[in-house]
């Protein structure tokens, strides 16, 4: 079935040196861009990800539906590979968009969480005059939500302060989560604030409720402890410095049981691995205090998103979503926590189960069943 019966712990015996942690999961990705893997070496936050001039829009119109599905598609195997079992994925292109996003994930052993968006997004002229979204606009939103897990923001400097309580609305109607980027850079915060009398962060509060706040690099003690009341706060620390954005205020995040996302696969690989080490090394280099708490690391990226897909933990009754590693090379450790954080990698993930089906085994099965 999908759900552990009973849980048992053996120091020795045929999984010896072995260790069962909950599955990952990916609080924040954008698979489509696959496709432009370091395309944005060289370039502003801006220049790569804008939704109207950036570089990605560019690569992402001019591609192929079957080039995108296949880079996609290539992309959620490496999740599945790395012990990822869920994704959180903000979906560009609409409805359309959405469609491509479940073709690639087809048989992957991946369940993909999409948050999608309009196909184009409204001009910058719309936005300055507080226009609403046309019927068609609406229409295509309900669409979105009718097919995705909720609806991914790409920022509320996109829209309008009447379009953001649009989004709320139509998100609400058919009880999907609401996901938006939040000062992900300095320059995003007060971009609109002398046309709206609000800076970013409080724009999305007033008046786009969402459930979820991707980034917050640049966020204050307040503002997190805020969104944090809410919300569930995600950060993408390894995306953020190849972007130039800086670092999260992570030690505050894990405090409010934030969760960890790679974003966008043009800029970084979807190993979780890597971005817990990423983030604990540079946590403390950055602040220049020791900081123990490595297990808060490990929590933010296997647990502290489940609650948004009503997921329940490693636990009897619980939803069978976990991996197998094997530790035994890389023995002898003092900090097991460490250890997963700061070494582990692919090929210590012996087993990846999701919902009770086994999705990747290194592991005969007569090893299993002995």
């Amino acid at each position: 079935g999908d759900k552990i019966v009973s849980i048992e712990g053996k120091k020795e015996g045929k999984f010896e040196g072995r260790v069962v942690l909950p599955s990952f999961v990916n609080a924040h990705t954008h698979i489509g861009d696959s496709i432009a893997k370091e395309a944005y070496v060289g370039l502003t936050l801006e220049q790569t990800v804008d939704p109207h001039t950036g570089l990605k829009t560019k690569i992402l119109q001019s591609s192929t539906k079957k080039e995108l599905v296949s880079a996609m598609r290539k992309a959620l195997k490496q999740c599945v590979a790395l012990g990822v079992t869920h994704v959180l994925d903000f979906r560009e292109g609409g409805v359309e968009g959405l469609k491509l996003a479940k073709a690639a994930c087809e048989g992957v052993g991946v369940q993909l969480a999409l948050f999608g968006r309009l196909s184009k997004p409204p001009s910058k002229q719309r936005v300055l005059s507080n226009e609403r979204f046309s019927e068609a606009e609406l229409e295509e939103l309900h669409k979105v939500c009718e097919t995705a897990h909720g609806i991914g923001v790409s920022g509320a400097n996109e829209y309008s302060d009447r379009m953001l309580e649009q989004i709320r609305e139509v998100a609400k109607t058919h009880g999907k989560l609401v996901a938006v980027h939040c000062l992900e850079s300095k320059n995003t915060r007060n971009r609109l604030k002398q046309v709206f009398g609000k800076d970013e962060f409080q724009r999305c509060v007033t008046f786009l409720k969402p459930d979820i706040f991707v980034h917050m690099t640049c966020a204050t003690r307040k503002e997190l402890a805020l969104a944090s009341k809410t919300a569930t706060l995600v950060c993408c620390p390894r995306s953020n410095a190849a972007l130039a954005n800086g670092f999260p205020p992570l030690r505050e995040v894990l405090k409010h049981k934030g969760a960890l996302g790679t974003d966008n696969v043009m800029v970084n690989s979807v190993d979780m691995f890597r971005e817990m080490e990423f983030a604990y090394k540079i946590l403390v280099g950055l602040t220049k205090k020791p900081f123990d708490d490595v297990k808060s690391v490990l929590k933010a990226a296997t647990l502290n998103a489940r609650p948004l897909l009503r997921l329940k933990p490693l636990c009897v009754d619980g939803d069978a979503n976990f991996v197998l590693l094997n530790l035994k090379k890389l023995k002898p450790f003092w900090n097991l926590h460490a250890a997963i954080v700061n070494r582990a990698q692919e090929e210590n993930v012996e087993m990846v189960v999701k919902q009770g089906l086994v999705v990747k085994s290194l592991i005969r099965q007569d090893a299993l069943t002995a």
